[in-house]
């Protein structure tokens, strides 16, 4: 790998570090297609940016959830977010407004 290769990416602007090469594989998405969704109805999209991954969740959706069920959301987005960062990737959510009024 040539040096200027090295920084081909990008530097972080807060760690001063170069930025890692941003991927999202098929192994990636089969395996968070693996973790069963604890709500059948829950919008979220995996979104590609330059430097990281995006969870997009979007406000509407997720805030018709309370409760248990609420819990369980959280506890699904984390366990996502930690598998795309276990390939090196990072990893950050992200809340829009929905597209359709529930």
């Amino acid at each position: 790998m040539a040096s200027d290769d090295h920084f081909k990416h990008g530097i972080n602007l807060w760690t001063g570090e170069p930025n890692k090469p941003v991927f999202y594989t098929e192994e990636m998405r089969k395996r968070l297609r693996e973790i069963p969704k604890p709500v059948p109805d829950l919008m979220m999209d995996v979104v590609k940016y330059p430097e990281f991954l995006a969870l997009r969740l979007y406000e509407d959706n997720f805030i018709q959830y309370t409760g248990i069920k609420k819990e369980m959301v959280i506890a699904y987005i984390d366990r996502i977010k930690k598998l795309i960062e276990s390939y090196g990737v990072r990893c950050e959510l992200e809340g829009v407004p929905s597209e359709k009024i529930l």
